[in-house]
């Protein structure tokens, strides 16, 4: 009796949840490629970056992923948002947020909404080593950076505005707000809560990747003594709430690592992975027994059941160096391998196709959701904005789709056509007097004070 019930406990623990060709196939690493470097998306130059720290010997896996993590924010070969400080927040503040775990004994290091600071990595690695602490946030955060001999650093506001302004003259559309008025879907705020009776039913809504267009890496390092570390790095979501803390910080949401059974990176929508812990799951996963491939799949499928419209990836790796991956939403999630054979370096992108998230629910939750609206010029003729939304239900296993189409008044379409004279305008004051800027003073964003923070990097 006694054994049967372990057999059941364990049967649960591993029940594996429907098929579905979600991940790749487990690539068993030989012990000759070791060490092993892997990393989100397909920047093959901060891999390699990371990689070249990592060979030079044993015990070099926290200074590997701390380089992969200082090449993408010290460069603009990891995108825009991660290099380029084009993911502001809904006021216009840039801030960042980093975290490094040590599989041999769990210790973290992580911070957020740091605002001036660019070494974040390099922060977050201080936060390891030089306190009892896992997370620090904000300003204190900063003040913490500048105590551990951190600079901050200025930076032109120019590329924010760039990204900023066409935000807020399209009635900054997407937006984080919900269950609100003004509605959230057609204003910039001021924002008050909704009376309870007139909340309507949760609508998901679904914000896309798109290529190229990061705002978060992961970077995991196995070396030939079977020694983990990973690390991440993020820019945050772009126009999120200020305040907001990303899974890039946050224990298990973004990185886990463990000696004794593996490690595991994710990204995607970090407000869902701060949900569900996926890269701890599926490093629990591996301890129980399963598989890395068995493992990316059902976490993945569990994130699904709940949250239809998430769009990500998930990358698992086993303390022998056997990998594999899972995501959804996606066209493609690409992660980049480097390893040793033989004395020489093998690198590859790996590109994994994401299986349609519609054939994996079956029994979550019903309801809609949205694909954030895209708005193009209409071809020929008078210009015109369209704003196409499409609407997909999921009612009672059916699947539906239907697409909206809203023609704009001609005085919205005149305002996205003084665009670029208003921003002029906008720069403009910023060098006569580069600190706080009310920028509703110029009819470009909502009836609130709009405040830019002095300190940029």
């Amino acid at each position: 009796m006694r054994y049967l019930c372990r057999a059941q406990l364990l049967s649960l623990l591993l029940l594996p949840l429907l098929k579905a060709r979600l991940s790749v196939p487990a690539h068993p690493i030989p012990q000759s490629f070791l060490p092993l470097m892997i990393s989100t998306w397909n920047y093959t130059d901060a891999n390699r970056e990371a990689w070249t720290v990592l060979r030079q010997g044993p015990r070099r896996t926290r200074q590997a992923v701390i380089q992969g993590c200082l090449h993408c924010q010290n460069s603009n070969s990891c995108g825009r948002l991660l290099g380029g400080h084009s993911a502001p927040d809904s006021s216009g503040g840039i801030t960042l947020e980093a975290a490094l775990i040590d599989g041999a004994n769990m210790d973290y290091g992580a911070v957020a909404g740091m605002a001036g600071i660019r070494n974040a990595i390099g922060v977050a690695h201080d936060v390891l080593r030089y306190t009892n602490h896992s997370l620090l946030v904000g300003e204190a955060a900063a003040r913490f950076a500048e105590a551990m001999g951190h600079k901050k650093e200025v930076h032109s506001l120019s590329t924010t505005l760039d990204v900023l302004l066409p935000w807020l003259l399209g009635k900054c559309q997407p937006n984080f707000w919900r269950n609100v008025r003004p509605l959230a879907n057609d204003s910039c705020g001021t924002f008050s809560p909704l009376p309870q009776e007139q909340q309507q039913r949760e609508m998901r809504q679904e914000y896309p990747i798109e290529p190229g267009h990061h705002d978060q890496v992961g970077f995991l390092a196995l070396d030939t003594e079977g020694h983990l570390h990973a690390a991440s790095l993020s820019s945050g979501a772009r126009f999120r709430i200020p305040g907001r803390v990303g899974d890039a910080a946050v224990p298990g949401a973004g990185i886990y690592a463990d000696n004794q059974v593996g490690g595991a990176l994710a990204t995607g929508d970090g407000d869902v992975l701060m949900r569900f812990l996926p890269a701890l799951l599926a490093v629990e996963a591996l301890r129980a027994g399963q598989s890395p491939a068995s493992a990316a799949e059902a976490v993945m499928r569990r994130l699904l059941r709940h949250h239809t419209e998430f769009n990500g990836g998930l990358v698992v790796v086993s303390r022998l160096g056997v990998y594999s991956a899972a995501c959804a939403g996606l066209d493609e999630f690409q992660f980049v391998v480097s390893g040793e054979s033989s004395g020489r370096s093998m690198r590859r992108v790996e590109g994994i196709k994401c299986l349609d998230r519609h054939e994996v629910v079956t029994g979550g939750p019903r309801g809609n959701f949205y694909v954030v609206s895209k708005k193009i010029w209409a071809a020929g003729g008078e210009d015109v904005l369209v704003q196409r939304v499409e609407k997909i239900t999921l009612n009672e296993g059916v699947d539906s789709r239907e697409f909206e189409e809203e023609y704009l008044e001609d005085k919205d379409a005149e305002i996205d056509v003084d665009e670029g004279e208003k921003a002029e305008e906008v720069r403009s004051l910023l060098d006569e007097s580069p600190g706080d800027l009310l920028l509703h003073q110029l009819g470009l964003a909502p009836p609130f004070p709009f405040r830019f923070p002095f300190i940029y990097f």
